[in-house]
């Protein structure tokens, strides 16, 4: 019988999985106060200053396609390390966890902004 060491992260594997963690928790909060707030939420009237608010869809746009972006960047790093044999030599644990971690910030931002943006709404009663 065999017997092996347990693995151990070193200190930028854990950081990552920390932050994910992290920004997964940042992102359901977020986005189920959005929710919540929804249900008080005059939508005709959302609905118009959204329109005359180009500063929140410029923003947004910006947030979703930075991640969109990142998110595409970390599926053809992820191809060329299991289809390649030079996915060797590009490290490819970083450079993948380095894509998600921006997906993850510009997701965070796109959905914050949308949080103040749906907050100002919000009839205070």
């Amino acid at each position: 019988m065999i017997i092996t060491a347990p693995y151990t992260m070193n200190f930028i594997e854990t950081f990552i999985e920390i932050y994910n963690a992290g920004a997964a928790f940042i992102i359901i909060f977020l986005i189920g106060q959005i929710l919540f707030m929804m249900r008080k939420v005059d939508k005709d009237l959302l609905k118009a200053r959204l329109f005359l608010n180009q500063s929140v869809m410029q923003r947004t746009w910006t947030y979703i396609s930075v991640a969109g972006a990142a998110f595409a960047l970390n599926t053809l790093i992820k191809f060329i390390v299991r289809f390649t044999t030079t996915g060797e030599a590009l490290n490819p644990f970083y450079l993948v966890e380095f894509t998600q971690l921006i997906f993850l910030v510009a997701f965070i931002l796109a959905v914050y902004n949308w949080y103040i943006f749906i907050g100002s709404f919000v009839n205070r009663r």
